[in-house]
């Protein structure tokens, strides 16, 4: 016992000696991740593109419409209104609907709508600004429609994983009654429809988000006479001939009213006069 009393004692000081060297050791007392000379400071920031715990943030997909009203002579409706699609289908646009009304004499209205890239809208913008057409009016408006494009794809990657898994189930070796197989292919169908579905939806929001929507209004000055717009006047007397007609109309239709109440209308004058002069002489003869 007392023999080996000063190993112990030597063993116990050279665990004391080495724990007490690890703690100093300057190595052991910093994380491993900083142990190369980098600081919090020189942390990797976090992408401007992630949110608080670390997950990326979706990209905003807006569906922007841009609305032009453009004032112009009426004579040169047409042509700017034609020169403006056939440079947008230059452009790569697509015109979704056109129209033009003659019905107001004297004055044009015309309306177009468009969908356009948005690096070639600029080009068109300026397109629309030159003359002879002059923008009255301007106004850009943006709808949001992430939520309903992140609504899509996830419901089209679910119906997806769901239509792999019942293919997988068709190809699986092993005993499946008919009607198990039926009930897995009308399963699949009705998947696949309803991914072509989502997919077209898909589609639709890209064309609004990827594409700029132009709507133009074309407004037709009247012609003008020394700074006058005398088109009043002129519609008056273009339809001097039409107001004598609708005269003509209106006392025909007057006369074909009356003519059938004519002999009824005689016989009550008739019966009235005679019976005034029979009261008139019984009067003078009392």
């Amino acid at each position: 016992m007392t023999n080996r009393s000063p190993d112990v004692l030597i063993t116990m000081l050279t665990g004391a000696l080495l724990v007490l060297g690890g703690c100093s050791d300057p190595r052991l007392s910093a994380p491993e991740s900083y142990s190369s000379g980098t600081t919090l400071a020189q942390a990797p920031a976090p992408s401007p593109n992630s949110d608080k715990a670390g997950q990326p943030i979706a990209e905003r997909r807006l569906a922007i419409t841009h609305a032009f009203t453009l004032r112009l002579p009426g004579v040169d409706v047409e042509a700017v209104q034609q020169k403006h699609l056939a440079a947008c289908v230059k452009l790569g646009c697509t015109i979704t609907s056109t129209q033009f009304d003659r019905s107001n004499e004297g004055r044009i209205y015309a309306r177009a709508s468009v969908r356009i890239a948005p690096d070639a809208y600029p080009a068109f913008a300026d397109l629309l600004a030159s003359p002879p057409a002059k923008i009255i009016n301007h106004s850009e408006t943006a709808e949001d429609k992430t939520v309903p494009m992140l609504d899509v794809e996830k419901r089209l990657d679910v119906k997806s994983a769901l239509r792999d898994r019942l293919a997988a189930m068709l190809r699986e070796p092993g005993a499946k009654s008919p009607a198990d197989l039926v009930t897995i292919e009308k399963e699949l169908a009705q998947v696949q429809g309803d991914i072509e579905a989502i997919a077209a939806q898909r589609d639709y929001l890209r064309t609004l988000t990827e594409t700029v929507r132009v709507d133009i209004a074309y407004v037709g000055l009247a012609a003008q006479t020394a700074g006058f717009d005398l088109s009043p006047v002129d519609r008056a007397f273009n339809g001097i001939g039409a107001t004598l007609i609708q005269s003509v109309a209106a006392l025909i239709s007057f006369l074909a009213a009356i003519v059938p109440w004519l002999p009824l209308a005689a016989l009550v004058l008739w019966a009235t006069r005679r019976g005034f002069r029979r009261w008139k002489a019984r009067k003078v003869e009392t």
